[in-house]
């Protein structure tokens, strides 16, 4: 881009609203997820409109590609390249406002907040479990402290699904589906072990221990020809020890007839566990 050209990036063009705003403000909703760099759901679609907030006693920001929230005085801010941008939580809090005027669900909110939990537990020195705690105790409290919150019941309901161990936005989707068929809670990410201690059979995804039931969700980079013969290798040792392990692809979670089956198998190896 040479000096004469515009910067058309997101942070370009926030910055320069910024630029040609006097008034307090701070970028929100759809656009501080992507300052932020949380996931954005899906559902959400694209768009070039940028989502400002100000304080609820300012006067509306009446700009091309802009859209105005206010609020910003009961919001804390944090800086990103330089632009002001509603904090992590108060941005998951937000997202209550998009429920109603588009098709953000349960696992859109799930999806954001297990990375705004993730991120916050990092951002401490307390011990793995307190982390998440002390991070989902902190995101309660903020939305506790909304008045009257658009989407509360949908962020309500998430809120305890949230878990900071989930690796990427689809392990947080398949979560929810297993929420909502009414299948026990795994444990995310952890390792598993031989019986006797005598070896290490690897980390999965989902484990669900009192089945010795196994799941890994299959990502894109699964498909390398390599990543397979790792994920191979360590699905083996793990059914050479008694485990089920199933493999979860996109297609397991988008398309509703293989959702049903993968549904099925799982309710079917799962029952008369909790």
């Amino acid at each position: 881009m040479s000096l004469d050209e515009p910067d058309t990036t997101l942070a370009g063009r926030a910055a320069a609203l910024s630029a040609a705003l006097t008034r307090p403000h701070a970028f929100s909703h759809r656009t501080a997820l992507d300052l932020l760099a949380l996931p954005v759901p899906e559902s959400l679609g694209s768009t070039d409109s940028l989502d400002v907030m100000t304080e609820t006693a300012a006067g509306r920001v009446r700009r091309r590609g802009c859209v105005h929230h206010r609020g910003l005085e009961s919001r804390s801010v944090t800086t990103v390249t330089g632009l002001s941008v509603v904090d992590p939580m108060h941005t998951w809090c937000d997202l209550g406002d998009l429920v109603g005027s588009t098709r953000l669900g349960l696992g859109d909110l799930v999806m954001v907040g297990d990375a705004v939990l993730a991120r916050a537990a990092r951002g401490t020195r307390k011990g793995a479990s307190d982390r998440a705690e002390a991070s989902r105790a902190a995101l309660a409290a903020v939305l506790s402290s909304r008045v009257r919150p658009r989407g509360k019941r949908g962020l309500e309901a998430a809120l305890p699904l949230l878990d900071h161990r989930s690796k990427s936005p689809m392990e947080s989707w398949a979560r929810v589906i297993f929420h909502e068929a009414g299948l026990p809670r795994p444990e995310i990410n952890v390792e598993v072990f031989a019986d006797d201690g005598s070896g290490f059979l690897g980390e999965f995804d989902f484990v669900w221990r009192a089945a010795r039931v196994a799941a890994e969700y299959q990502g894109g980079h699964h498909a390398d020809r390599r990543q397979r013969a790792q994920d191979s290798a360590k699905l083996q040792c793990a059914r050479d020890e008694g485990w089920t392990v199933l493999e979860i692809w996109v297609e397991d979670l988008r398309h509703l007839g293989r959702r049903v089956t993968l549904l099925t198998r799982l309710a079917h190896l799962l029952r008369g566990t909790t």
